[in-house]
């Protein structure tokens, strides 16, 4: 449990990096794309976006350390995450992500061990501001230069290549594509959708595109199960409560920006027909939008959309997820008592950026 807490840990405090970097380079894209392509202090942001984006292993990294040995644990994740992003000897390859999550978790228990070391009373002051970071820091610059660099850094790039080949053969994409959005759908929020939301950061950067395309995979998963049960409880109004009803509008509203977690209260009360619905709804999306190849450097509902490479297919990969999930809804669900109070509300949701 505590490695999933610092994982999760890593990826709230990396987040704020994703969404700055995200938003840069599609408003600076955007710019160059359609008002002026020769910019200089465009074209300067927009490099310094990617470079903010190369730097997002090294962060998790350091807040995955962070949340297990504390403050002392932040420069050698930092040091490890950023040799999986950038490795500094000459034939070894980027471990991305996956060694940035080595590298916070090697990093984190480390610390911790170095910290129950006993050491002479003379160096107990300077323990954590000098010992610490320079042990801890060299120690992960050889692991994550040398054994990792070689080795996680290989299957990285081989994981890497056979995802791009997949997304270029639509006969396969489709299947990645429905499968990731499914994953979102099925908890609105939850450690299934963010571990598909992890593998799309683990690709985000790659100069292949691959990972704006499986960003844009996850968009149906993120937006159509809020749409749907709110759509569904306006147009089915025998079989949602009068609770149910008066949420629809935000729950709508909030898929737009994509908050899926507004359709948590309806999954409450009828799971087995609101989660399937839901997640049949955003594979279709999820397929559809890898099926043919979108992209999309936006983060979040609408905001994906002026970035998308296709926005017809875009709309429709939505669309259809919706169409789907609020059909199968209103066919599945049985008429309720309209004035039953729900079991659970929630008043407060986090936007999943994707």
């Amino acid at each position: 449990m505590k490695i999933r807490r610092a994982l999760m840990t890593g990826v709230s405090y990396m987040l704020p990096f994703i969404v700055f970097s995200g938003m840069t380079i599609a408003l600076t894209g955007m710019y160059s794309q359609y008002i002026q392509a020769d910019n200089a202090t465009i074209l300067a942001l927009n490099g310094f976006a990617w470079t903010m984006m190369n730097l997002i292993p090294a962060i998790f990294a350091a807040y995955v350390s962070y949340a297990i040995a504390d403050k002392p644990g932040l420069a050698p994740g930092f040091i490890g995450g950023y040799i999986a992003s950038m490795p500094p000897v000459e034939g070894t390859a980027s471990s991305g992500f996956l060694g940035g999550m080595i590298a916070g978790l090697v990093a984190g228990y480390l610390v911790l061990a170095i910290k129950k070391f006993r050491w002479p009373d003379f160096i107990e002051p300077i323990k954590k501001t000098l010992f610490i970071p320079v042990i801890a820091g060299l120690a992960l610059y050889f692991l994550m230069a040398y054994p990792v660099a070689m080795s996680v850094g290989v299957l990285n790039e081989w994981i890497i290549k056979g995802l791009i080949q997949l997304s270029q053969m639509p006969q396969y994409a489709f299947l990645l594509g429905a499968l990731l959005s499914a994953m979102c759908a099925f908890d609105m929020g939850g450690p299934i959708g963010k571990i598909a939301i992890t593998f799309v950061f683990a690709v985000w950067n790659e100069p292949s595109g691959i990972g704006f395309i499986a960003n844009a995979a996850v968009f149906p998963g993120i937006m159509v199960p809020a749409l749907s049960v709110g759509i569904a409880a306006l147009i089915a109004r025998s079989k949602y409560t009068l609770a149910e009803q008066k949420m629809a509008p935000a729950s709508i509203l909030s898929g737009f920006v994509g908050i899926t977690e507004t359709a948590i209260p309806y999954a409450i009360q009828d799971p087995f027909r609101i989660i399937p619905a839901n997640m049949i709804g955003a594979a279709i999306g999820g397929a559809i939008m890898m099926g043919f190849g979108v992209s999309t450097s936006g983060v979040s509902g609408v905001f994906g959309m002026p970035m998308a490479s296709n926005l017809p297919i875009f709309l429709l990969a939505i669309l259809v997820g919706v169409a789907v999930s609020v059909t199968l809804q209103v066919l599945l669900k049985k008429p309720v008592d309209i004035h039953a109070i729900p079991e659970e509300t929630y008043e407060e949701f986090d936007i999943d950026i994707t």
